[in-house]
Order: C-alpha cells, then structure tokens, then sequence
C-alpha cells in the first residue's frame, strides 16, 4: 500500500511503515483522537521534529487532528527565515511599517503554515504589547475566517517602560521586531486563486502624545489546492 501511494504522488524519498504502530506507540504519538475500529486507527498525532546538525532535538510540533498537516515550507520561514515562494505585503502607516510573509504561497486545505511579521518603528515612536490596560491598544495581527480555520501569534515579550508625564508603565515595542504566526486553512476550501484577508492594529505614541488607534486591512495572494488523492 505505502509502495502504491508513493508511486501515484510520485514521492522519490523512502518511506518507511510502522506496522502495529510500535514506533509510534515508543514515541508516545499515538493519536487517541482516532477510536480503535476507525480505519486510520494506529496513526500518530502529525507534526515533525527538528534536527540539528548533532542529532539534537531543537523544535517539534504536534497537531491534534490528522487531516491538518505542517508543511516544511512552515519549517523553513519559522527556523530559518526562509520562504518557499510565500508571497508578502507592506504595510504603511505614518511611523510604523510591517511586512507580513507568508511561508508558502499555495497551501492545501486544512494545512498550517507560518506567517513572519517584521514590524520597524520610526525614532521617537512605540507601539504597545502585552498585558496592557483598557486605556491603550495593543498590537496584533488578524486573519479573516472566510479562508482561515485557526491562527495564533507569537510576539516578544515588549519592554516595559516607564512614562513619569503619565505616571504608567506600559510594555512598548520600538526600533525594529519581529512576531511569528501560525494559520490553519479551513477543510473543503475549492482549489482556485484567493486573497487572504487580514487586519493589522495598533496604537502608535511618542513620550508626549499619542495617536488614535490604527486598524488597517491588507490581503495577501495565496493558491488554495486540491488535496492529494489516495492511492488506489
């Protein structure tokens, strides 16, 4: 069977079958979101480990469900800062500039993969993060539902800076940062050309006054495709 699935994706690297999911059991993946009498029970959580040149373990990722699946184009923009003709938009508001990156830019449904966000603040200017009072808005990032299933971010933790016009200390970012993201595209999406849609917010200040609250839409290209077969 795994011969035959090979040979229809033409797949050109070994494959190897974990009969009575052994392995999968030693490693402690075994997905008990699947019940036993379900044809695909014995298959392990998806995810991927990755290897350093020691044979050190320095990242693995897991996902709950088995028709969502990473990709190594994830892998590449989270770890190495490198795309796998993931397509990017600029966005430009007065004193702060972002570039969002998508890590490939044709996906198949229900698949992850990363978005990078590289944000530069112009001198004399910040912006806000996490945990923040009601009074400001914080930074963040979101993508519309319409294509996308789940989305998390992760930003560094801002640097906690004390304002003695205001008497506050509030986390701001300022000069250049960089956050990661992770979408999940949604199960049954057609195959076709899409605009992924999304919005970007934020508050810009300097130490003496603040600007009004920014929301800002952006759409980036992505190709939705159809999934893979099954071998007959």
């Amino acid at each position: 069977m795994l011969r035959r699935f090979g040979d229809a994706q033409k797949i050109g690297f070994p494959m190897l079958s974990d009969n009575g999911s052994a392995v999968i059991r030693k490693f402690g993946i075994l997905n008990t979101n699947v019940p036993e009498g379900h044809p695909f029970y014995g298959i392990p959580f998806p995810g991927d480990y990755l290897l350093g040149a020691d044979g050190t373990v320095r990242e693995k990722l897991f996902l709950p469900d088995y028709q969502t699946r990473a990709s190594a184009a994830e892998v590449l923009l989270r770890d190495f800062g490198k795309t796998n003709g993931g397509h990017s938009v600029t966005i430009r508001a007065e004193d702060v500039e972002a570039k969002l990156t998508l890590s490939s830019g044709r996906v198949v449904p229900a698949q992850q993969i990363a978005v990078a966000i590289e944000f530069t603040i112009a001198p004399g200017w910040h912006i806000y993060g996490q945990p923040l009072q009601q009074s400001y808005v914080a930074t963040e990032v979101a993508f519309d539902t319409s294509l996308v299933a789940t989305q998390a971010y992760d930003f560094p933790p801002a640097t906690p800076v004390n304002f003695e016009s205001l008497g506050e200390r509030l986390p701001v970012y300022s000069g250049s940062f960089k956050a990661t993201g992770r979408i999940i595209t949604k199960l049954g999406i057609k195959p076709g050309e899409y605009k992924l849609a999304g919005t970007l917010k934020f508050q810009e200040c300097s130490d003496q006054i603040c600007k009004l609250p920014q929301k800002i839409a952006f759409e980036i290209p992505i190709q939705i495709e159809a999934m893979a077969a099954a071998a007959k």
